[in-house]
């Protein structure tokens, strides 16, 4: 039996324009990233979900929750589906993060993990938690259709967990956009996911085309 995800990364926050390592802390969602929810809902309205899962964090279930009313739906939170914990430097700016240990983005832009802050997850650990409990939401809702909302370090660490596909490779692909669309499809007759769409945004590009046209009238 089949079940088929729709897993998408939140919207853009405060957080992600101010460059901060956006963890366990939560961002307000900006204009435009109330424009990126209304593209995402337009692109998946037709799409009849059967739950919908979200991280605790308010951006995700945000994101999210225009899809769940317009298919009556609550929205399920867990921890589980939370970003990685940055650690001690949680919710700081990159810029911050480089003055105090240029290491961390150093190791960054060679390896493509944030790695070496204290009392941080890592990305096993994250791909992990990620993997269980997305593959128990599976089994629970066999033959059916699910949305996930999810982070983007997360949500990256449990799409290479499952291709096996390496950290240091395919960055371009597999690193997360706002509101990116991934779409994975579960089959517990061989205990193994497939991935059908990675990482598209092509939803934004429209927008962005329809609002040129539509500012150039």
């Amino acid at each position: 039996m089949l079940t088929k995800l729709y897993i998408v990364r939140h919207t853009q926050t405060t957080g992600n324009v101010e460059k901060r390592l956006t963890g366990r802390d939560d961002y307000e969602v900006t204009y435009e990233g109330n424009k990126f929810i209304r593209a995402l809902t337009q692109r998946l309205e037709n799409i009849n979900f059967d739950k919908v899962y979200s991280s605790t964090s308010g951006r995700a279930v945000k994101t999210v929750e225009l899809l769940a009313e317009k298919n009556n739906l609550d929205i399920i939170q867990s921890d589980e589906l939370c970003e990685m914990y940055f650690g001690i430097y949680d919710g700081m700016k990159w810029e911050d993060v480089n003055s105090i240990n240029p290491l961390i983005h150093e190791n960054h832009v060679k390896t493509n993990e944030i790695m070496g802050i204290e009392n941080q997850e890592s990305s096993e650990v994250v791909a992990n938690r990620m993997y269980d409990y997305i593959r128990k939401i599976c089994i629970e809702n066999l033959n059916k259709t699910i949305l996930i909302s999810s982070h983007g370090v997360s949500i990256e660490a449990f799409l290479r967990k499952i291709t096996g596909e390496p950290f240091g490779n395919k960055r371009e692909e597999y690193s997360q956009k706002n509101t990116s669309l991934n779409i994975v499809q579960y089959d517990s007759k061989i205990d193994c996911f497939e991935v059908l769409l990675l990482n598209d945004y092509s939803h934004l590009i429209q927008k962005d085309k329809e609002s040129k046209n539509d500012n150039g009238r």
